[in-house]
């Protein structure tokens, strides 16, 4: 790692000074390309070393460090994350960084060799909140298309993140490739025939280099929406859903759940597709979702218009 970071002319002081710490390491053919590090000290982070092989840069893998190495400082239960740069101040806030003074770095931090002279003076300090309290926003029918963009279009030109369970499900780089008005008809268990409408906006991941740029903001977002939305009969009291897949997961249709705020982001927070039998849920009488009595009889209408694991000592 020292080598590697000497001849991309990146401090090398404390690599491994810190109580804990632990390095990510992207290797190709067994040859270092790539790393970030993670020095914790005490309920803070400190992001250090990102860094990738110049041969192999554009491919989205120093965002992919950057994303894991955050991610293990929330299962860390850290508070805050911090770094030091000289050269890529307008890089990190894709990933919700902001840069601040020097002064506001927390006592404990000053225990790294990289405050404390690795890196010159000039080095700007970047500042990421990792505390999940977060501002929801008071719309009580974020599953309906309406609200759901009403609340957004009250929010400020923030990236525009999708998450499920808390943990990230849409990668840096997303393209909203589709937005589909579709009505649905359909008889359930009890012969009862039903017809809703949804809107479902379809994500699909962008290229390396996309990824690298970070995340959509929200005004992109309503941007594209609204011009699919000038030719597309979209309804706002329709359900609203996120399909979203890769070569990796099958393409699923998420829930809103709600739409969190913070200061560096916008989060939708999505929650997993189930299925539920109508009949039940619209009759009281035991036995009669699925069972043997007869339908009543009913016409369908027309519907109205990698990495490696970090290791910690």
């Amino acid at each position: 790692m020292q080598a590697f970071l000497q001849a991309l002319h990146l401090p090398t002081a404390g690599l491994h000074a810190a109580s804990r710490s632990g390095y990510l390491l992207v290797r190709d053919a067994g040859i270092l390309i790539g790393l970030a590090g993670l020095e914790v000290h005490g309920s803070v982070g400190l992001l250090r070393s990102v860094a990738v092989d110049p041969r192999y840069r554009s491919r989205g893998l120093a965002a992919q460090l950057v994303t894991q190495a955050i991610g293990y400082a929330r299962q860390f239960h850290l508070t805050d994350l911090y770094l030091l740069t000289t050269t890529a101040q307008s890089y990190f806030p894709r990933f919700g960084f902001v840069a601040v003074p020097r002064s506001a770095a927390p006592a404990a931090l000053h225990a790294s060799e990289e405050l404390q002279g690795a890196c010159p003076a000039s080095a700007i300090l970047m500042h990421l909140s990792l505390e999940t309290p977060m501002t929801q926003t008071a719309q009580p029918e974020l599953h309906r298309t309406g609200p759901f963009l009403a609340a957004l279009r009250d929010l400020p030109a923030l990236p525009l993140e999708f998450r499920l369970d808390g943990e990230p499900l849409v990668p840096a780089g997303y393209h909203v490739t589709e937005v589909k008005a579709v009505s649905i008809e359909s008889m359930d268990c009890g012969g009862r025939a039903n017809a809703w409408r949804e809107t479902v906006i379809q994500l699909m991941d962008g290229t390396a280099a996309e990824a690298e740029r970070g995340f959509m903001t929200t005004q992109k977002f309503l941007g594209i929406y609204d011009r699919v939305a000038a030719r597309v009969p979209v309804h706002a009291g329709a359900e609203v859903r996120v399909e979203y897949g890769n070569v990796r997961t099958p393409a699923l249709q998420f829930h809103v759940n709600a739409v969190n705020v913070q200061a560096e982001r916008v989060i939708v927070d999505l929650r997993r597709p189930g299925v539920m039998c109508k009949a039940s849920g619209a009759s009281s009488s035991a036995g009669e979702c699925c069972g043997p009595s007869e339908p009543r009889g009913v016409a369908l209408g027309v519907l109205p218009a990698s990495a490696e694991p970090l290791p910690l000592a």
